[in-house]
């Protein structure tokens, strides 16, 4: 049908294109137009300009030829009718120039991650182009997409920098423990699972779900373990994330006798050695570190889970590999409705609790807390503005991406928080649909063959001890000779757990004498470190 294709109109000073009633470029001077908007635009360092809509390319060689050399430049085209034409115009080629065409959010995170994150300090949105009036949601969404990467990057190198010393001496002390554990991969159900968090909202839904505790698989944050418990509620199963001792508090009310723990691998030891015998592990890859590729080749990595962040999120994403079924979520507020940050009988409330006095009631120092952070007004699930902030809002949207793929199976019964991204349900809606799910003797299943090759430690250890020996005698400055150089640069990358948590990373092709040494002393502690656990094997 003729007006469905756009429509390339020549004007006396360049080309522009109509399309659907949208003209992207003015008729008067459409490349002046878009070369103007790029020489004038000015990005701070490190920005990845993103332009939403290529159009016919008008600007974008200006935009090039201003931008500071960090920068560079992610064009995205959602409809192949528009880069169909603009390819036949001939594009500028650049090494700081990524064009792609997809309607895909997830393509333009994967093309991001191609570029390289931590290029990049900020996205700025510059259109060159009305294209984008075409489909306004679906680049506001790409645009989003590539803030929320941008700074989920940082806010992991950050962690890293402050935890990841931490989080692979945590490995280390739980590497003997998978003797005596399951891999979380080993679990399985044929029912429902609940997932419950440690937020608000959990309260008005423990009433009705403890009516029908035969129907359903429990799957609770480590958070919530003392209100549920308090209710009469034991988890089948806690997860357990945190890589600070901070959180043993969440066991000291108790730890159900009937309860397995699932722990993080990097989580801290303390929790996991609360429950002998009822212990499984999975591994968050929280970088990119060679250490997981050699404990997978040894047997010894279990099942992998991506780097969430939230325990909550890591929880869902559990629920989701143990049953096929449908999957209920609730107490996963990502916010301080009300001013609070957990639901009653948790640690932090009980502990707001025992603080209170005459000159600090009840309440003032949650609502202190809450304060003390940047936080954020944004509508909730029922549409009234509620309190978060960006690390729980960035939470919340992992949690979205996570359940995407299985959207149609999970449902969301808490009253108030952050839309999850899935289909809401009322509680009574979640007790008529669980009360038509005949109740099971056994909810869990146990694969019991699916355990660890304990007797792989002593030589996973000990080739370590190895690597790490050879790291203490690094020179100080780079091997001059090629061989050398490379095998000194695979040593660095072998060993990279043991700098993971430096504010820098190496020159790989002439890292500087300040890196070595600093690289030679972590050896060195590692290496005490693992010394002392292989010895008591």
């Amino acid at each position: 049908m003729p007006g469905e294709d756009p429509l390339l109109l020549q004007t006396e000073k360049g080309p522009t294109l109509l399309w659907r009633g949208v003209y992207f470029y003015p008729q008067g001077d459409p490349i002046e137009y878009a070369r103007r908007k790029a020489r004038v635009f000015s990005p701070g360092a490190r920005s990845l300009i993103f332009v939403p809509s290529i159009g016919l390319g008008h600007g974008l060689q200006d935009l090039l030829l201003h931008a500071p050399d960090t920068c560079a430049i992610l064009c995205v085209e959602a409809f192949q009718e528009v880069m169909g034409i603009a390819m036949t115009r001939g594009l500028p080629r650049d090494p700081r120039l990524t064009i792609i065409r997809t309607e895909d959010p997830d393509a333009v995170a994967a093309a991001l991650r191609n570029m390289g994150m931590g290029r990049f300090r900020r996205v700025i949105a510059m259109p060159l182009c009305a294209g984008y009036r075409l489909a306004p949601g679906l680049y506001e969404r790409f645009q989003r997409r590539l803030e929320q990467e941008v700074m989920r990057y940082w806010q992991n190198r950050l962690t890293l920098i402050a935890m990841g010393s931490l989080q692979v001496r945590n490995i280390l002390y739980n590497l003997p423990l998978l003797s005596h554990a399951l891999d979380l991969s080993a679990l399985s159900t044929g029912l429902p699972v609940v997932v419950a968090g440690a937020g608000p909202s959990l309260e008005q839904s423990i009433s009705a779900l403890s009516q029908l505790r035969d129907r359903y698989l429990l799957v609770a944050v480590d958070t919530a373990l003392p209100c549920l418990l308090a209710s009469g509620m034991a988890p089948d199963i806690i997860i357990a994330l945190e890589a600070q001792v901070a959180n043993i508090q969440d066991f000291i009310s108790g730890r159900s006798q009937g309860s397995l723990v699932a722990c993080d691998l990097s989580s801290h030891p303390s929790a996991a050695r609360l429950f002998p015998g009822r212990l499984c592990f999975f591994s968050s890859t929280f970088a990119p570190l060679q250490i997981f590729d050699r404990l997978a080749r040894r047997g010894l990595l279990p099942m992998v889970f991506p780097a969430l962040g939230s325990v909550g999120v890591a929880a869902a994403h559990a629920a989701l590999c143990l049953t096929q079924g449908d999957v209920y979520l609730t107490g996963l507020d990502f916010s301080f409705p009300g001013w609070r940050t957990h639901a009653r009988g948790s640690p932090n409330h009980l502990a707001m609790m025992m603080r209170a006095s005459r000159m600090a009631p009840v309440g003032q120092a949650g609502f202190q807390a809450v304060m003390a952070r940047s936080l954020l007004r944004v509508s909730d699930k029922n549409g009234a503005l509620i309190i978060t902030d960006r690390v729980l809002q960035s939470y919340r949207d992992s949690l979205e991406q996570e359940m995407r793929p299985a959207s149609d199976r999970v449902r969301d019964c808490g009253l108030f928080g952050l839309p999850l991204g899935v289909r809401r349900i009322s509680t009574r809606e979640m007790v008529e649909r669980l009360g038509s799910i005949v109740p099971q003797a056994r909810g869990l299943d146990i694969d019991p063959m699916r355990r660890f090759p304990a007797d792989m430690l002593p030589g996973f250890f000990a080739a370590e001890k190895v690597l790490l020996s050879r790291a203490m005698e690094l020179p100080n400055t780079p091997a001059s000779d090629s061989a050398e150089a490379a095998e000194a640069k695979a040593l660095l990358r072998a060993i990279d757990y043991a700098w993971v948590h430096f504010p820098d990373e190496p020159d790989w092709d002439a890292p500087d004498a300040g890196f070595l040494a600093r690289v030679r002393v972590a050896a060195a502690y590692y290496f005490q470190r693992i010394a002392r656990i292989a010895s008591v094997l």
